[in-house]
């Protein structure tokens, strides 16, 4: 006789970006294991692997490759929250540099500057702008392994759509001629550019622990964003 082959539920979310209703399920034991592994891997597997697993149990109905990272982040924790449970074992260091042994509550996760209204075309000075792009996950990712100053630059430069000059809109241009382009702004020029990456929507979670030794007692702010806290 056959073994039961069980049924999956089935959730909704609403991606950040856009506000459109989003069903997924949870991930399955099987894709569990590969993300067991992840906290072993670079950066290169773990965008790969997260990808298809959010395109698998979202029923290939989202451009993972295209999709804003915030939105990737917060697809992921949901993913993980109805997967896995809701709580997250994690370890903060105190002030008195004892290990205090606290959780996370993925439903207080919440994402940051949400509301806020940014700009993707940026003036850069009178009849000169460039039109932007939020960074995808594969991008921001990216960043996080390399933690350099080249790998920001390329960064935002993959990120300029076009750049508006005028009537003109150039948005055929080689890697070598946009980061032409950037190296020839100014610093205050740049500065707005780098306003738009700042300001841009995160996911994160803030809370506060106290530390449980007497002698002690002191109250440590959490801050954690990105994913790669969340991947067991």
């Amino acid at each position: 006789m056959a073994l039961p082959v069980l049924e999956t539920p089935t959730y909704e979310l609403t991606l950040p970006s856009t506000q459109q209703l989003v069903k997924y399920r949870p991930f399955l034991v099987k894709e569990h294991k590969i993300l067991l592994s992840l906290d072993k891997t670079g950066a290169k597997n773990i965008v790969k692997t997260i990808k298809q697993l959010i395109n698998v149990c979202t029923f290939e109905k989202l451009d993972v490759d295209n999709l804003p990272n915030f939105d990737m982040e917060y697809v992921f924790l949901n993913l993980r929250s109805k997967s896995i449970g809701e709580m997250v074992d994690v370890n903060v260091t105190c002030n008195c540099e004892d290990k205090i042994k606290t959780y996370v509550d993925l439903n207080k996760i919440k994402i940051e500057n949400q509301d806020k209204i940014i700009s993707n075309v940026i003036e850069i000075k009178d009849g000169l702008s460039v039109k932007l792009k939020f960074p995808n996950f594969e991008e921001m990712m990216d960043i996080y392994e390399h933690a350099n100053t080249e790998k920001v630059f390329e960064v935002v430069s993959k990120c300029i759509v076009s750049v508006n000059e005028g009537n003109t809109i150039h948005d055929k241009f080689t890697p070598e001629e946009i980061n032409t382009f950037i190296m020839s702004l100014t610093k205050s020029q740049f500065s707005k550019i780098e306003d738009f990456f700042v300001n841009l929507p995160k996911v994160t979670y803030d809370d506060k622990v106290k530390c449980k030794k007497p002698e002690c007692g002191y109250v440590n702010e959490i801050r954690i964003e990105g994913i790669e806290h969340f991947f067991i």
